[in-house]
């Protein structure tokens, strides 16, 4: 091609067909680079390079079409020079009879690539696009020549500025596929795919990390999935040899690599806060247990019972150990405050009393509220803290714990001005039939 094209540019001065002979030039170079650099692809991974060699092609094809980009400018030169010269170019048979034979090759060499284009080769890509790239190349020399021949001799200059166009625009496209291919960039849609395939077994719970890369015509994927926390080992491995027989078969060439881990259920904050106190020394309880978030950070404030005989210095050590325990355990704590006070005694000895007047008022103050509270039972013992008054009371089921709260808490200072100094508790229990209890909130 490059000698029949060569010798007919030389004597038809045709600019189109120096053109495209120049054009061969460049695809014989460079189809020799993407022979050579996809050979040497195929060689197996080594210590030196243990995802292989495929991007050794990649690199090939990148070269391919730096050197088509090449060519376009060159010809663009050459043709803008032309119409400023104004030079002429003939047409002969001889012209007509080196593009006829040039296109003939070209539809084969289209042909053969084609039907290896299924391998996914970068390389096989790069040398399809040179051969299309000449095909349509061959197909507008035909045309310049025709021009020339109707007595247009300038379309043979314009002819070839389509070529360099359409040549520019080719080996942007290969040059920018390769550098992502190099840049480990790998398809979104692809990425999604693989996200999805994973997520199909039932038993992954969770997709915690996924990292894909494309190494010559290998896709290699390396993913970390959550499993139940209670799945036995023998589980997440059948669970993990699925998930990578699924990928297999949706990636085809590929090298899969699945990690599982139990999936970390979401623990309340305040569960993390009680736990990490009630793993310090010294700290026997917590209340008034308060977290506020202020732009994305925690401020943490609660009471911290200890030894009522300890010194200041010894509970303040368990105070600055519960607060950086609690700093350790929840994300994004700016602040934790603890306030320290005495633990009471774990047990306090009391008597019962069985007093009917007590009994009687406590009653009173329940059936002040009419239906929508029964007593249910009532306990009263006397300790060195003054009087206990416990009270068990049937509320409306399907009243919320807020509601109930609320009423609870009237019933209970209702008692309180009765027996100045009582310690009055009620205990609220579900009525056992709604329809002997009305709704607190009607």
């Amino acid at each position: 091609m490059i000698l029949v094209e060569g010798a007919a540019a030389y004597f038809t001065g045709s600019l189109a067909l120096a053109s495209d002979a120049a054009h061969a030039v460049f695809d014989a170079v460079s189809t020799l680079i993407l022979f050579v650099a996809t050979s040497l692809s195929l060689k197996p991974a080594d210590e030196d390079h243990t995802y292989g060699h495929g991007k050794i092609e990649t690199l090939g094809a990148l070269i391919g079409g730096i050197t088509l980009l090449i060519l376009a400018g060159s010809i663009l030169i050459i043709a803008l020079s032309r119409f400023s010269s104004g030079h002429n170019s003939q047409a002969s048979l001889f012209g007509f009879g080196a593009a006829a034979y040039t296109m003939a090759v070209d539809i084969f060499r289209v042909l053969i690539l084609t039907a290896a284009l299924k391998t996914g080769s970068l390389s096989v890509k790069a040398d399809l696009y040179h051969a299309f790239s000449d095909f349509i190349s061959t197909g507008l020399v035909l045309v310049a020549l025709t021009l020339t021949r109707l007595g247009y001799p300038v379309g043979d200059t314009l002819v070839s500025l389509v070529l360099a166009a359409l040549l520019g625009y080719l080996s942007i496209r290969l040059v920018y596929a390769s550098s992502l291919d190099l840049s480990d960039a790998i398809s979104g849609k692809l990425v999604r795919s693989i996200m999805n395939e994973i997520k199909r077994t039932d038993e992954v719970l969770k997709v915690k990390e996924l990292r894909a890369r494309r190494v010559g015509q290998v896709t290699f994927v390396d993913a970390v999935i959550a499993v139940s926390p209670y799945a036995q080992v023998v589980d997440a491995d059948s669970i993990a040899s699925r998930v990578e027989t699924n990928l297999a078969n949706l990636l085809g060439e590929s090298s899969i690599m699945i990690h599982v881990e139990p999936l970390e259920w979401e623990i309340p904050i305040e569960l993390r806060i009680r736990n990490a106190t009630r793993r310090v020394e010294g700290a026997r309880g917590i209340h008034n247990l308060s977290v506020t978030e202020v732009e994305g950070l925690l401020y943490v404030t609660l009471h911290v019972q200890v030894d009522s005989t300890l010194a200041l210095d010894k509970a303040n050590q368990i105070a600055e150990t519960v607060e950086s325990a609690i700093e350790a355990s929840v994300p994004n704590v700016r602040q934790v405050t603890v306030h320290i006070e005495p633990a009471l005694a774990e047990s306090t000895k009391g008597t019962i009393v069985d007093d009917k007047s007590i009994s009687d008022t406590v009653q009173s103050v329940i059936d002040s509220y009419g239906k929508i509270i029964k007593l249910s039972a009532i306990m009263i013992y006397s300790t060195r803290e003054g009087l206990h008054i416990n009270i068990r009371c049937f509320f409306n089921a399907s009243d919320n714990i807020a509601r109930v709260h609320e009423l609870a808490s009237k019933i209970e200072d209702s008692v309180r001005k009765e027996f100045t100094n009582a310690i009055v508790t009620i205990r609220a229990e579900p009525a056992e039939s709604r329809s002997s209890i009305e709704s607190v909130y009607p």
